[in-house]
């Protein structure tokens, strides 16, 4: 395997991981959300909305890096959450 294919493959493992954390911690502001009232629920509100940006550009990374057809597999994403 050449130094090109090994940094591709390493690349692809990243996005998949930084991928996986996002949506994990995209869940966990929800959670939050649903626990919050009052004063904190606007701040909390605007992490999610960042939270979402965040997974949704992690998820379009992934599949550039590991997904043969990435439109259908971010299509396939976007249906599953």
């Amino acid at each position: 395997m050449s130094k090109d294919d090994l940094l591709r493959e390493e690349q692809g493992e990243t996005a998949r991981e930084l991928a996986e954390l996002l949506r994990l911690v995209q869940e966990m502001g929800r959670r939050l959300s649903n626990e919050t009232h009052g004063e904190m629920y606007d701040d909390v509100r605007m992490l999610i909305s960042l939270l979402h940006q965040a997974r949704a550009q992690a998820d379009v990374i992934d599949a550039k890096l590991n997904s043969a057809d990435p439109v259908a597999d971010l299509m396939k994403r976007r249906q599953q959450h």
